[in-house]
């Protein structure tokens, strides 16, 4: 029953323990292998907790005199493995991998992007649209945004597990829309449609940003996995650059171009997952 109850916990959680792997191993091309198993994932949370909820009635259940009688006489020592201590050991490492997908972030490195683009620079900006199969989870989003801003030539790049898709503005002129392509697939995603548009900017030279910066004190934060809804919810905003959420701090942290998001849409994304904004006092 407890071997059971490990495997069926482990399997919950799989399509979203792989990407972690594929990161830490240096295989990215196992990032989705087990993508397929996420459609099943509330049965398997079920038939954990339905075996190891056994296991412990098992435990705790009331012996018979008939029992005890047979172990005075046997004069047998239980070994650690049907202890209670192995069965608690194995309970809370299920409960750690049936939860595993509200705290994978942590173990992903932070995003950066090293390109960059200078006035007076010859390029042809473009908006890729890609619709990619395989993603289940907040954590698959990592390996795909990595893969694409390793480019030489991208610029910007949002993904979205919950639209199965990721948006990339990139420079015609560096790097083409079949290489962006095969940097996703070889995450192990599938890029299943593209669509490709032009971006137009004034006298054609792309002007620098002017970026503010925005804290916000975060009302209902209690652990590290509430931090991942907070981040992602206003990283999807348009004109978002960089969020920062600390629990501990109970705030966030956003970098932001005012001319394409305001306060007002990244209080509202904050509510929408069920966190509040504390307003300062005038």
């Amino acid at each position: 029953s407890v071997g059971a109850g490990l495997i069926a916990a482990i399997l919950a959680s799989l399509c979203c323990i792989t990407p972690v792997l594929s990161i830490v191993a240096g295989i990215s091309g196992i990032a989705a292998t087990f993508s397929w198993i996420e459609p099943f994932r509330p049965y398997l949370i079920l038939l954990t907790l339905g075996i190891l909820s056994f296991a412990w009635y098992q435990k705790l259940k009331p012996r018979t005199n008939a029992e005890i009688e047979c172990d005075c006489e046997t004069g047998e020592i239980q070994s650690f493995w049907k202890s209670k201590k192995f069965l608690s050991f194995v309970t809370v490492f299920a409960g750690l991998m049936l939860a595993f997908p509200s705290y994978s972030h942590i173990f992903y490195p932070e995003s950066k992007s090293s390109n960059q683009f200078l006035i007076g620079q010859e390029f042809q900006l473009k908006q890729a649209d890609f619709q990619i199969k395989g993603m289940t989870c907040a954590g698959c989003e990592i390996p795909i945004k990595q893969a694409i801003i390793a480019l030489e030539g991208t610029m910007e790049t949002m993904v979205s597990y919950e639209k199965k898709s990721a948006q990339v503005t990139f420079n015609d002129n560096s790097i083409s829309l079949e290489a962006i392509i095969e940097a996703i697939n070889k995450t192990g995603y599938t890029v299943v449609d593209s669509k490709v548009s032009d971006l137009k900017f004034q006298n054609s030279l792309l002007q620098p940003v002017a970026f503010k910066t925005l804290e916000l004190s975060v009302k209902g934060m209690t652990c590290s996995g509430c931090e991942a809804p907070v981040t992602n919810s206003i990283g999807k905003l348009d004109g978002v650059n960089e969020v920062k959420t600390s629990y501990k701090d109970e705030n966030t942290v956003v970098k932001y171009d005012p001319k394409k998001v305001n306060r007002t849409q990244i209080v509202e994304a904050i509510s929408k997952v069920g966190f509040k904004v504390i307003e300062d006092p005038d």
